[in-house]
């Protein structure tokens, strides 16, 4: 503010002097709000995202609508009071197929992997379209049925708790056993017998024991490879 603005406020009322000739009023009471409250913009969004049936917004569930959960040692969601979770039923009819194709394409993959090294390393000429059908029509059949019956999809039977605890047990038992005779008689296949033995029999025979170990997780991989591995320290194989 320059000099000839001040002179021309001289002489006018100060700033609190204007103030306290302001008349104090209520503001205007108006019926209905111009803007729209918070709730109704949560109802909005929550219609455009969910809609329900009537349109109006969902509120939070109440105490009897909550389901308490736990995880249980196969990794699954149950409840507290052993009742199925809703809608588990259908999602357990159609996710173990999904279960059984993906770790049965996985374990193709792999068959098909060592077969084609087996070939390659015994062999002068590595027929691929042999060692594909080889994979899809024998491998991937039985590989699938396997996974399947140990998954205990094949069979499903509605059993306790002890139970299911019993028949879990006896697959790893399994599993260990066949990690262990399967990683032995890889060491000794691979070591003793001739090229066709190895060729016919090496993928599969190491395919079952990277499956056992992959299902045995980390404490039963140990037991799976310590096996196979005092077997070839006892016997003079050379690891390298």
């Amino acid at each position: 503010m320059n000099r000839k603005h001040r002179r021309g406020q001289k002489g006018k009322p100060s700033n609190h002097e204007q103030e306290d000739d302001l008349v104090l009023a209520r503001p205007p009471e108006t019926t209905q709000p111009q803007a729209k409250t918070l709730y109704e913009i949560a109802a909005e969004r929550q219609a455009a995202l969910t809609p329900s049936k009537s349109g109006s917004f969902q509120r939070l569930p109440s105490k009897d609508n909550v389901v308490n959960v736990m995880v249980g040692q196969d990794g699954k969601l149950k409840t507290l009071d052993g009742s199925a979770l809703p809608g588990q039923e259908l999602s357990e009819s159609v996710s173990p197929w999904l279960d059984t194709l993906l770790l049965a394409t996985s374990l193709s993959a792999l068959h098909f992997t060592l077969e084609a090294l087996t070939v390659h390393q015994y062999a002068d000429e590595l027929r691929w379209k042999h060692v594909l059908w080889h994979t899809v029509l024998k491998a991937f059949p039985v590989l699938t049925l396997l996974v399947h019956f140990m998954h205990g999809h094949l069979l499903s039977l509605r059993t306790s708790k002890k139970v299911s605890d019993a028949i879990a047990g006896l697959k790893q038992l399994l599993f260990v056993a066949v990690a262990n005779i399967a990683g032995c008689y890889l060491i000794y296949l691979t070591n003793d017998k001739g090229y066709m033995a190895v060729m016919k029999n090496a993928p599969s025979i190491g395919t079952l024991w990277i499956w056992s170990v992959i299902e045995l997780g980390l404490a039963g991989a140990l037991v799976g490879v310590a096996g196979p591995g005092i077997y070839a320290y006892y016997y003079g194989y050379g690891i390298f």
